[in-house]
């Protein structure tokens, strides 16, 4: 699958788990980034302050994201506890985003061996 598939795919994902706008979804997903790694980094920028936010004001619904995310308990855990305050909701954030592309990416290639 090509990068800006599996990146249109986690952005689109991403943005229902976090009620992003429409209009930031549309904006992220017209965007012509020039690699998968420039992607990644544009969403993980306009998905901080939403992390950060919830991190704050609703750390519940945020845990709740993470578990359908499927990030697992010890990372989040180990995030928490390692990272400096003002870094958490960022590494946090990359967490999320990693998790989505590769979730993403290992449906794809093992989609051929299901049935």
């Amino acid at each position: 699958m090509p990068d800006e598939l599996v990146v249109g795919q986690a952005i689109q994902l991403l943005s229902k788990h976090f009620e992003l706008p429409d209009g930031v979804t549309l904006e992220l997903i017209s965007q012509k980034q020039s690699s998968k790694k420039e992607a990644r980094s544009q969403l993980i920028s306009e998905l901080t302050p939403v992390v950060r936010k919830m991190l704050d004001q609703s750390f519940e619904q945020l845990i709740h994201i993470l578990y359908r995310i499927d990030l697992s308990e010890s990372k989040v855990v180990e995030l928490i506890e390692k990272s400096a305050p003002d870094r958490l909701a960022e590494l946090l954030t990359e967490a999320i985003v990693d998790r989505q592309l590769e979730k993403i990416e290992l449906r794809e290639k093992y989609r051929g061996f299901a049935g």
